[in-house]
């Protein structure tokens, strides 16, 4: 008996090792999915610690070699103070304050609705940069923006790498990572694009008479993109509505929204983009939708405190006495059929700050802010010039 014992436990170190070694030897193609699927949910902790379990795993999940790999896709920008960045999952409520000393070398020009920074070169040409802030992952474009004010969306599409950026008049301008220089979307400047969001692959726009176009790129490469209409408009070309495209979980949806109130109210419809048309829903389960004319964002209701599910919330910039800075935030909820109105402004935040104390003022503000996609003071000797 004391033999047996004593083999028995002998035995358990072999096992142990033997499933160590088994682990640590799995293909590289399979941790990078696993690595994926971790960052596909957003979840930035378990990933930094899957990374951490052995040498052969953190080596798999470089990203210096594949700028597709690992790019978030459900985070937003929150908050910006000369290289401490804030940042929220809108997925599950987490958020994450980063110290990211890179940013003093570099202008600051804006970030993609997924979390990815969008930087600039100090110096003539101006060469557009792209970091990834979770992962380290820089990408270096050839092509540098031209000066078009600020910046009102961007998004980056991996297959192939392309920066889409959007600018205050409605241009959409794209670039790959050998691009010399971005190319524009010509459109009619009565009908500009309103909001544009990547989904299953694509680049998707939607204009002022809510109709939605989606990109096309041949040949792998933004030399041969192209946009075309894939669903005609909902509301007939109507002048007297708003259209706002945002990616709400796994639904690309469309919301309507009439200028007054007396030609309806807000219609939400479901992008059906492998059949090419629009489903008109009565529920957007627990999502919260914020939309505006700058950007857009859905969040999962249930993760952050005081944020209304099945709800909408319309967020419009409204002039103050003495140039102050105010919103009009509309609330509308999609299954009661019911709006209401909501204004803030500095006067209403806590002792006077211009900071926002309620987690609806920082998500409208995201969504409103036209001063979030870049910074024209100088940091570090570093300015922008967008």
């Amino acid at each position: 008996m004391p033999c047996t014992l004593s083999t028995q436990r002998g035995a358990r170190p072999a096992e142990e090792t033997a499933a160590k070694h088994g682990w640590s030897s799995l293909p590289d193609d399979l941790v990078i999915q696993v690595g994926n699927r971790l960052l596909a949910d957003s979840d930035i902790y378990s990933y930094m610690d899957f990374r951490a379990v052995c040498t052969s795993w953190s080596s798999a999940t470089k990203d210096n070699a594949k700028p597709g790999r690992f790019q978030p896709s459900k985070w937003a920008l929150i908050d910006r103070h000369d290289d401490v960045l804030t940042f929220v999952s809108v997925e599950t409520g987490r958020f994450v304050v980063k110290n990211i000393p890179l940013l003093r070398r570099y202008g600051f020009v804006g970030a993609t609705g997924g979390g990815m920074i969008i930087l600039e070169e100090p110096v003539p040409p101006y060469q557009v940069r792209v970091l990834n802030p979770f992962t380290g992952l820089f990408l270096r474009f050839k092509a540098s923006l031209p000066i078009i004010g600020w910046v009102r969306e961007a998004t980056l599409t991996t297959s192939p790498v392309m920066l889409f950026v959007s600018s205050e008049v409605g241009k959409i301008m794209w670039a790959d990572l050998d691009s010399e220089h971005f190319q524009q979307f010509g459109v009619d400047s009565r009908n500009t694009p309103l909001s544009m969001t990547p989904f299953d692959g694509k680049l998707y726009l939607s204009d002022q008479e809510g109709s939605i176009l989606s990109s096309t790129v041949p040949s792998g490469s933004a030399q041969t993109l192209s946009m075309a209409t894939t669903i005609p408009s909902a509301v007939g070309g109507h002048p007297a509505w708003y259209c706002y495209l945002v990616k709400s979980g796994e639904e690309l949806l469309l919301v309507s929204r009439p200028w007054y109130e007396i030609h309806g109210k807000p219609v939400v419809r479901k992008v059906d983009t492998e059949n090419n048309k629009l489903e008109v829903v009565t529920s957007i389960g627990n999502r919260a939708l914020y939309l505006s004319d700058v950007r857009c964002l859905s969040v999962d209701a249930s993760k952050f405190q005081g944020i209304e599910g099945g709800c909408i919330y319309f967020v419009d910039p409204v002039s103050t006495a003495g140039n102050g800075q105010a919103s009009l935030m509309t609330t509308f909820r999609v299954a009661e059929q019911v709006q209401d109105d909501i204004i803030f402004d500095v006067a209403t935040m806590a002792g006077g700050s211009r900071q926002p104390f309620t987690l609806a003022q920082v998500f409208a503000n995201y969504c409103s802010d036209e001063e979030f996609s870049y910074d024209d003071s100088e940091s570090d000797g570093v300015s922008s010039k967008i």
